[in-house]
């Protein structure tokens, strides 16, 4: 049994892969290196992880297996990824130019699209591959440094590549979201690229399943009010009630909705967002 610091860096682990100790620190808060030492000599005794010079990597890598975070990612809650990938799809339609984010959910949407002809930008080498599978869509993949991680493209030349690129909708990931910390990740070049893909959006939609919320990760990309919609699989009355202060739509499988009216909610956002 683990207390929630050393759950919060498991967490972490399996998200990025590795970590160092100064990484660490913020995203469990409020202790000192010592307790964050003793923290990770725990874990690593447990053959959790392994102790770096400086930081932690997850056990599966240091190991030899061949499961890497974003393996493990994709192959958790699969149903729920992808009733949500179905949602998020119904709001596709073949002239308007999109944003992909990297992401299992999202690369679950790639995997289902239609047939019709899309524009999608998207900084997920997987998913960039997917959706070239088809052969009806013109896929840019932003360059930059790639991450063994998470398979995403960020850096200086993914946001210098970005300012001549239109965006219609995004559809954006996260690594955890709370309400004193907004939407974030580890990384903070994929924070920085994450926000810039915002700002350039006509309309985000946030793709967000139940084990990210009140999670908190080192870089903020995102405060609630700058989303329009977020698709999830289940929400808690508390961050409906906040979703509803910021006037943010949400819609889930569970939500009692029809596509259709689901649809019909989304065209009033999207014409009144042009």
């Amino acid at each position: 049994m683990y207390n929630k610091r050393q759950t919060i860096i498991m967490d972490y682990l399996t998200e990025h892969g590795e970590a160092k100790n100064t990484e660490l620190l913020p995203v469990i808060g409020g202790c000192s290196m010592m307790t964050l030492i003793r923290d990770l000599n725990k874990l690593e005794n447990d053959g959790q992880l392994l102790r770096t010079h400086g930081g932690a990597v997850i056990a599966p890598q240091v190991q030899g297996k061949q499961e890497l975070a974003f393996d493990y990612r994709i192959n958790q809650n699969t149903g729920e990824k992808d009733a949500m990938a179905r949602i998020a799809i119904d709001f596709i339609t073949a002239d308007h130019a999109y944003y992909f984010d990297s992401g299992s959910t999202i690369l679950s949407m790639s995997q289902n699209m239609n047939d019709e002809h899309h524009a999608i930008v998207t900084s997920a080498a997987n998913t960039a591959i997917e959706l070239s599978r088809s052969g009806n869509n013109t896929v840019t993949l932003l360059g930059g440094q790639l991450s063994t991680n998470t398979l995403s493209c960020s850096g200086p030349q993914a946001e210098r590549m970005l300012q001549d690129i239109n965006i219609d909708v995004a559809f954006m990931a996260t690594s955890g979201y709370s309400s004193h910390g907004g939407f974030t990740v580890g990384s903070l070049t994929e924070a920085q690229l994450k926000r810039e893909v915002i700002r350039k959006s006509a309309l985000t939609i946030m793709l967000l399943d139940h084990s990210k919320v009140n999670k908190s990760y080192p870089f903020t990309f995102a405060e609630l009010d700058a989303i329009d919609i977020i698709i999830g699989d289940k929400f808690s009355d508390d961050f409906i009630s906040e979703a509803e202060m910021h006037k943010v739509l949400l819609f889930s499988p569970h939500d009692g909705m029809t596509s259709e009216e689901r649809i019909k909610k989304y065209n009033r956002l999207f014409k009144n967002n042009f």
